[in-house]
């Protein structure tokens, strides 16, 4: 097992890279319910969000034909294609294999040339080829910084194709999302617009990641906004988008708009792009495309490394605990009663590691005993393990799986469901059958 001294971690405020950042404390022009920093004029407070109707998501059963077997019970024609999968098998032999390098790769998303694109921290995105990655398609460098947890973060993809989706904090440290425009599946870098911008307190803690949901809809992750202890307490604060996971419609308004499913609508006071608070630092999720599932890994503070699993439902309006609650461990308070648990949790400087790097439900073809596997690291280990949770939520097997990434950062997911280890050292490695 490898370990990684705390110096030289990303990812959390103990590292002596990580000192407070005395700048004031400022959140930025989100939701339109904050006013302009050290003004008293309510002119300068920024428009709210226009509100877009979100329909639910569809049934997918209500896809099959529905018919009569003569018996009065409703069938349907659809029968599973090939044959089923093998039962999880978490001994299987894997290898990784490297398929290209970059200074600092950070994210991947699929684009609808159907090619992986790879973020790298320093501000460029790189389509990924079968000689590796590709010259840069989308180059922020001069905009963002690398200095202590900051850079381009996350990347994704809208769901009809016509967007890329930049997460990266600007020189000053803000988080901004920035929209490129994607015309007929060609990447046009000259075509930019800024989504949404908030101002970040401390230099760590930014979380960064990005993902289109099964809705359709954007959701960005963000930290509590660093500083030891949550010292902003933003992680039980609905007024402020820090520590929560959001949900927008970046193509509904301008900049963006707000589902009218999202749970704090109409509670006064809050941000109403939160969908669920509590949050740390959430150091990566991710969405099953089976079960839709949403896979959430909060970076702990001092004693334990958290991983959630939620369905969209549970998703809505969610308190994840932090700060009253590190994991299942009381922190700055008592447990509060809306508590979401996290289906899984290890000791922060322990064996396991000491920053959890969330990954992906495994849904490629080419290991078959790893379907329906949540693949996650620890960027102070660099072992890349598998963990399997029933229906009800109970862990059911959890185990190293054979394979050291390295400074694993991130897992991006390609056209095919075959899953990459990202190494914040440079490595892109495809997971693949020994």
């Amino acid at each position: 097992m490898r370990t990684r001294r705390h110096r030289d971690l990303p990812l959390r405020s103990t590292s002596p890279l990580h000192r407070r950042w005395l700048r004031p404390v400022v959140v930025g022009a989100v939701a339109g319910l904050l006013l302009a920093a050290c003004s008293d004029d309510p002119e300068e407070a920024a428009e709210p969000p226009p509100v877009v109707d979100a329909e639910p998501a569809p049934d997918p059963s209500d896809d099959a034909e529905v018919a009569e077997d003569g018996q009065g019970e409703e069938v349907t024609d659809a029968e599973p294609e090939g044959d089923p999968a093998p039962a999880p098998d978490l001994s299987v032999g894997l290898q990784l294999t490297e398929v290209a390098e970059l200074g600092s790769p950070t994210a991947g998303a699929t684009g609808p040339d159907g090619r992986l694109y790879l973020a790298d921290r320093g501000g460029t995105v790189h389509p990924l080829t079968e000689e590796g990655a590709d010259e840069a398609v989308v180059d922020i460098s001069a905009e963002t910084t690398v200095e202590s947890e900051r850079g381009l973060l996350g990347l994704a993809f809208a769901a009809d194709g016509a967007e890329l989706y930049l997460s990266s904090t600007d020189p000053d440290g803000a988080t901004t999302v920035t929209a490129v425009a994607v015309e007929d599946g060609q990447v046009r870098s000259d075509e930019r617009r800024t989504v949404f911008t908030l101002d970040q307190p401390y230099a760590n803690h930014n979380g960064g990641d990005l993902h289109i949901g099964p809705d359709g809809f954007l959701y960005l992750g963000l930290g509590d906004g660093g500083g030891a202890g949550d010292p902003l307490e933003a992680g039980q604060d609905l007024s402020t988008p820090l520590g929560a996971l959001l949900r927008i419609d970046p193509q509904g308004g301008d900049p963006y708009a707000v589902p009218s499913t999202n749970p704090f609508l109409d509670t006064e006071g809050a941000a109403p792009e939160i969908m669920a608070y509590g949050l740390r630092n959430p150091w990566r999720f991710s969405f099953d495309p089976v079960t839709e599932e949403v896979w959430i890994a909060d970076v702990g503070q001092d004693e334990r490394e958290e991983i959630n699993r939620l369905t969209l439902e549970e998703l809505r309006g969610a308190n994840l605990g932090w700060n009253l609650m590190e994991g299942t461990r009381e922190f700055a308070g008592a447990e509060p009663e809306d508590h979401i648990r996290p289906v899984y949790e290890y000791d922060t400087r322990g064996p396991e590691g000491c920053a959890v790097t969330g990954g992906v439900v495994y849904r490629g073809a080419a290991i078959p005993e790893l379907t329906g596997v949540y693949l996650y690291a620890d960027y102070c280990n660099g072992t890349v393990r598998g963990l399997r949770v029933d229906e009800a939520g109970e862990v059911v097997e959890q185990a190293e799986l054979g394979i050291d990434g390295g400074a694993v950062v991130s897992f991006a997911t390609d056209a095919d469901g075959e899953v990459y280890v990202l190494d914040l050292d440079g490595g892109v490695r495809r997971i693949d059958p020994a």
